[in-house]
Parts: C-alpha cells; structure tokens; sequence
C-alpha cells in the first residue's frame, strides 16, 4: 500500500484525508460532508508529492499503469476526517472509460474505473491540486495511474500524471514553471502518443528511468498534517467564493 501523491494541509481543514491509502475503514463514512460544494474550485492548493517528475521518460517508467481514456461523470466521493480533526475533506470520483491499456503494471484495468481527485473542504469550498484542474466530461487524454490495494478508486502517480488531448495538441497538468511542461505541453498528439508507444516497447524497457517508490505511511503517519504546504487564491478572482451554497452535481 503505497502513501498518496498529494499531502495538503489547508486552515483547519482534515488535511489527512488526501493521504490516499489510509485505512479503508475509517475514510468510507459520509459523516461530516458540507451541506453544499462549490460547482468549481475556487482554490489552489499546493503540498508536498511522492514524485517529481522531470522526464517523460521517468513519468512513463514510474507510473505503474498507464491508460488512453474519457471522463465519462463526476461525483462527491469519500469524505475523511471529522470535527476531532478541524472538519471533514471529501473527494470528487471521476468515472473514466478506458480506451486503451498502454500499460497494465500487473494490475486488471476495468473497462471503466473511478478515478479519485480532490476536493472540498468542510465548508463546502472547492480548490485543485497544484495545475490539476478539474476533470471535464468529455476530457480525453492520457492517465498515469496507481491503485491502492485498500481503496476501490484508481488516483494519478502525481498530479502531473494527466495529459489531455484537446482537438489534436495535448496539455499537461504539470507545473509550467517546471521542466516537465515544457517536454509535453503543445505537442501534437500523435508526437506525444508515438514517444509513449517508443517509451513502452520492451526493446526499450532498459532505457525507462523508475524513480524511488515512496516508503508507505503506516499508523499515526497516515494522519499527520504537513506544515509547509500552502494554498493560492483562484487566478484573476474568478471563483465560486463559497458565498452562497452551490448544490452538487454541479456543471463541472
């Protein structure tokens, strides 16, 4: 069971809920969800990952499955937390068809899987992981995955894991100002998709880079709120401020 990709802590909110992997029983429970959720994000949160990838080479060789897919819902998933940890986070499953299995690191890829992004917090209040945006239905594009054998939901290896394909040139999730951006973002998808399919073929499996697994948080360190990560304003003031209750399913 691997610890999971994002930690965050955000005011008094149950940072630990972001920890995917953290015992199944005690993260399955509704208790503590917010009356509402805002429709979109109004937040951007940042925190520490288990990988920072800097080479399409190291993201393809790293990520234990990689999938070609379409976002067909979205949906309030699990809330962890509760008021003993300052309030209750909940997760946002993402039902993706997969396409195609470019790599199956072992595992049995369903012909849909739920894909589990964050978030809101106890209030109600939306934010993103890092440049991860929300996911779209209709999004198409490519997915670098891993599962935790506790949890029935897949999730991204790191939030620079998604790629999509909008009308023929893919964009990634990555951080802009970080080099791996500028190795995908604008490229043509059939560029991107023949460097996956030369990455992938086992006559170069020796030429893949695997970055170090993370050791996996067990016990108390499954709860432990980070103390450096922090949290940005929507860009340019466009956001549901939480200001009035926006039901779910929203929109988005």
């Amino acid at each position: 069971m691997k610890s999971g990709y994002f930690l965050r802590a955000f005011g008094g909110a149950a940072a630990a809920g972001v920890l995917v992997g953290i015992l199944a029983t005690s993260v399955q429970s509704a208790e503590g969800a917010a009356a509402h959720r805002d429709a979109r994000p109004e937040r951007i949160v940042h925190g520490r990952e288990d990988f920072s990838f800097t080479t399409v080479n190291s993201l393809v060789g790293t990520a234990p499955v990689i999938v070609r897919g379409t976002v067909l819902s979205a949906a309030a998933g699990r809330t962890v937390g509760g008021e003993e940890d300052g309030g209750a986070d909940q997760a946002r499953n993402v039902t993706l068809r997969v396409d195609a299995v470019m790599k199956s690191g072992g595992y049995s890829v369903p012909a849909t899987l739920v894909l589990e992004e964050w978030g809101w917090d106890s209030a109600g209040n939306a934010y993103q992981q890092g440049n991860l945006a929300w996911s779209e239905v209709g999004d198409t594009g490519y997915y670098f995955l891993d599962k935790d054998v506790m949890l029935t939901t897949w999730r991204l290896v790191s939030t620079q894991g998604r790629v999509l394909n909008k009308s023929g040139v893919v964009h990634s999730s990555a951080d802009p100002s970080g080099p791996l951006y500028a190795l995908i973002e604008g490229r043509t998808n059939t560029d991107f998709y023949a460097e996956l399919k030369r990455l992938l073929d086992p006559a170069n499996a020796g030429q893949l880079t695997v970055l170090p697994q993370p050791v996996p948080a067990t016990g108390e360190q499954q709860n432990e709120v980070p103390e450096d990560d922090v949290t940005e304003a929507w860009p340019d003031d466009s956001t549901d401020d939480g200001s009035e209750p926006t039901p779910y399913p929203s929109s988005s």
